[in-house]
């Protein structure tokens, strides 16, 4: 089968995004740091970049806002991360860049190889 033909039906990628997206917040809600759950982050969302290329920035959103549905479920459940989110959790958007960064690039290296 031909990379340019190949494509993960949509609900697969929506669940692998979703998938993806959890296993960065848990991540981020155990680290000491946020290196780790930003390449995860941006390793995910340029996965799923490459394998559905047709609209990235649906990756990119559904990738990042698991690190604050993360965040927000530890809040309700009453657990908090070992280092303190500042200036509140409404910061941990911010995974939306890397998240962006990584489904454009994906997207970009689909196109390239295909070529």
């Amino acid at each position: 089968m031909e990379l340019t033909t190949w494509k993960l039906a949509e609900p697969m990628c929506w669940s692998l995004g979703l998938l993806f997206g959890l296993m960065a917040g848990y991540v981020d809600l155990r680290a000491d740091e946020v290196q780790g759950p930003v390449l995860l982050v941006l390793i995910f969302s340029a996965f799923l970049g490459f394998l559905n290329p047709a609209s990235p920035w649906r990756w990119a959103l559904v990738v990042g806002i698991g690190i604050p549905l993360a965040h927000f479920a530890g809040r309700a459940a009453g657990y908090y991360p070992p280092y303190l989110v500042l200036p509140n959790v409404f910061a941990t958007f911010i995974a939306l860049i890397p998240a962006s960064i990584g489904a454009y690039a994906g997207m970009l290296l689909r196109i390239i190889v295909t070529r």
